[in-house]
């Protein structure tokens, strides 16, 4: 499925206009970026960063919006899951990884077809103390209450 990229909601929701099922919300799969828009949270270390990364690398590009099988086709937000990939075959998930915006990510201990491309990314930003890697997070990303 080929779709654009309408909106960057944060580092890893992102909106498109899927050309046969019209506009979508996509939790991007394998990747949890820091909170930027969570009702009654703080916002994360390096989330803004993150949010920046996805709209630079994604705002108005042609995807193809794929899915793994391993997962459910949405989330219990009613989001579309799946990957985002350009057509020279950048895939966002791997790029935010490798770029320190985002951590990879494993829900309720099914991991995706790419958590191995995603993992070496982290592992390659992590060594590199690159993004949310370096100060002043040093990997702490997490929310508060307010």
């Amino acid at each position: 499925m080929t779709a654009t990229v309408l909106k960057v909601v944060d580092g890893d929701t992102i909106d498109i206009r899927d050309d046969i099922r019209g506009r979508l919300r996509v939790r991007i799969l394998g990747i949890d970026t820091p909170e930027t828009k969570k009702p009654g949270y703080t916002i994360g270390c390096w989330g803004p960063e993150a949010t920046q990364f996805a709209e630079d690398t994604m705002a108005g590009k042609r995807v193809a919006l794929v899915r793994d099988p391993s997962q459910d086709v949405t989330d219990r937000y009613g989001r579309t899951l799946g990957y985002l990939v350009r057509a020279d075959g950048w895939d966002y998930s791997v790029k935010a990884a490798r770029a320190g915006t985002a951590k990879s990510y494993v829900y309720d201990g099914n991991p995706i077809a790419q958590y191995e491309a995603i993992r070496a990314a982290e592992t390659e930003a992590r060594s590199a103390l690159r993004g949310l890697w370096g100060p002043p997070c040093l990997g702490d990303t997490g929310s508060k209450r307010r």
